[in-house]
């Protein structure tokens, strides 16, 4: 694919939207580090989900039999075969392999040869070909260390390839998104944190407009990599007992528990530290009249127990700014897809 320019950024509205009744159609999309999220069409606020990863094997005739009879999707490139999406997950248990990643840090992994293909082809598997002037919205990373190299040529190669499905596309930052999704009833005015695989993604909003943005290089990857090296347990292990059995609310119960308070507390430091430094710095905040909510949304988000030690963060030694309540999304896996939907159908109105 070619460059393209830098897209401008996405101009929201400030009224709540809904696709009830409609007969325009727009789709979110999600492109995160971890998990790539498509929301749109006539279910609009309803998302499909697939990993970001892939599992590579070598080519043969058999192997390619074996993935079509258990229905797993893959993609060919001459002399292998990459097993990608959800799939990979299952394919790579079989093996005791590890997925690799096309993205990381929240934009295309530089290291990875393969990373472009599998991305279009996780995409091309659950988005349909866009109709005549389709809007797609789609999420970018906020600035900061790990993202702004990278990040004006990560956009242009998404919009590229979504223009070639046959969409107009537009960026949108990810935390701006979770404002979108999540603070219709505030009218969009409060700040939005996305606490994905590669990053932790925040927007501060005022009536829809992005006040501050930034990123921090530091989320779900890094607590899985930096607990198996201390531990030295494989980092599948580590993710799978994070993911379905962790509870920060309670005290830890072994040393892989152990190991995933101690650096749960570390992003959850940096985040609300980078946070009231962004905020102390800032000479760009209008003068808020009322408390605003955090709404906290992204897998890293979701153990029991992350919300009350977010908040207590917050509490803790002050805060620049009268917070209202933290919460979380809904639906925290699909609220940037969400709020990129939402997104789309305020500028077909």
């Amino acid at each position: 694919m070619e460059d393209n320019k830098p897209m401008t950024e996405h101009k929201p509205a400030a009224s709540e939207v809904s696709s009830e009744g409609s007969d325009v159609s727009a789709v979110g999309l999600d492109v995160g580090t971890s998990r790539i999220v498509v929301a749109g069409g006539p279910n609009g606020h309803k998302a499909q989900t697939q990993l970001n990863a892939f599992v590579a094997v070598p080519y043969s005739k058999m192997t390619e039999a074996i993935l079509q009879q258990n229905k797993m999707v893959f993609h060919r490139n001459g002399k292998d075969l990459y097993v990608f999406g959800n799939d990979s997950e299952r394919f790579a248990s079989f093996f005791s392999a590890v997925p690799r990643r096309p993205m990381q840090h929240g934009v295309m992994n530089p290291q990875e040869p393969m990373g472009q293909q599998i991305i279009q082809a996780i995409i091309e598997s659950v988005v349909p070909r866009g109709r005549k002037n389709e809007l797609l919205c789609f999420s970018v990373p906020g600035k900061g260390e790990g993202a702004d190299t990278n990040l004006v040529y990560h956009e242009a190669v998404i919009k590229n390839f979504m223009q070639s499905l046959g969409y107009e596309a537009k960026a949108i930052n990810e935390g701006l998104a979770v404002v979108f999704a999540e603070l219709q009833n505030e009218n969009f005015t409060g700040i939005g944190i996305s606490c994905g695989g590669g990053m932790c993604n925040v927007c501060v909003a005022f009536l829809s407009v992005p006040m501050l943005t930034f990123s921090l290089p530091i989320a779900g990857d890094y607590i899985d990599s930096s607990v198996s090296a201390v531990v030295d347990e494989p980092v599948t292990r580590v993710r799978l007992i994070k993911e379905e059995s962790l509870d920060l609310s309670r005290q830890p119960k072994d040393k892989v528990t152990s190991a995933l308070h101690i650096y749960y507390e570390e992003v959850i430091n940096s985040l609300v530290g980078k946070l009231r430094d962004e905020f102390e710095n800032s000479r760009s905040l209008p003068k808020l009249e009322r408390p605003m909510p955090i709404v906290v949304s992204g897998g890293t988000a979701k153990p029991r127990g992350f919300l009350q030690k977010f908040e207590s963060a917050i509490k803790s030694n002050g805060f620049p700014v009268q917070i209202s309540d933290v919460r979380l999304a809904g639906d925290p896996l699909t609220a940037t897809a969400r709020g990129c939907y939402i997104a789309a159908m305020s500028e077909i109105r």
